[in-house]
């Protein structure tokens, strides 16, 4: 994102020995911008930092009924994020798919790691899908589509973004875990993640979903 160039500290004997690691997308400098979510001041139901009580939103979506996903991100939607984003995915620029690759770390035992696919004109304009260019590294089960919607959801505003209808359909595997996580870049309003949740349960789901995000 500097445009500085990479520097590989690898020990000489690693090299020598032809054992290498992967270089990091993004050097110290730009890692060291990003916001982490203090996981202790989150809020229950989407993790929201700055509070650990169930925000407004929460309460809203409790109030209609929904299961709350017990949501929780990585990091916080600051000006440096945003900038991230927008190289990725608005410049198509995938060499920052594996940039935050240490840190999305999820197990998979006892749980399917569900990510939330692209529509298929987006795929086709970008030439990636964005969340599973970065939750690639985990083995993911892709159980979900999406069908093409006349806006982008990045392009509503709050109120268009809630009422936005279901466009996802699931199909699951004859054996099923208890849980799933449903992994996503950003949330912002939820409306994504319980469309996903709510085609998982018209698809026969019964057991728990939660979901994760890289952005709050």
């Amino acid at each position: 994102m500097c445009n500085q160039p990479l520097r590989d500290d690898q020990p000489l004997a690693r090299l020598l020995s032809g054992q290498t690691t992967r270089l990091p997308a993004l050097c110290r400098r730009c890692l060291a911008q990003f916001e982490l979510i203090d996981q202790q001041d989150a809020c229950p139901g989407c993790g929201r930092g700055s509070s650990s009580t169930l925000c407004q939103d929460c309460q809203r979506w409790a109030a209609q009924g929904e299961t709350l996903l017990h949501h929780r991100a990585w990091f916080r939607y600051t000006a440096p994020m945003k900038a991230f984003i927008q190289q990725y995915k608005g410049l198509g620029d995938y060499r920052l798919h594996s940039a935050f690759a240490d840190v999305l770390q999820l197990a998979s035992r006892n749980q399917a790691l569900v990510p939330i696919p692209s529509e298929p004109g987006h795929y086709a304009r970008r030439g990636f899908d964005p969340v599973l260019g970065l939750f690639g590294h985990l083995p993911l089960a892709l159980w979900l589509t999406k069908g093409e919607t006349a806006v982008p959801q990045a392009q509503k505003t709050r109120a268009e973004r809630l009422v936005t209808a279901q466009s996802f359909t699931a199909h699951l595997p004859a054996v099923v875990p208890p849980r799933i996580v449903l992994l996503d870049d950003l949330y912002t309003t939820g409306r994504t993640l319980y469309h996903a949740k709510a085609a998982l349960r018209a698809a026969g789901y019964q057991g728990e979903v939660i979901s994760r995000s890289l952005i709050r």
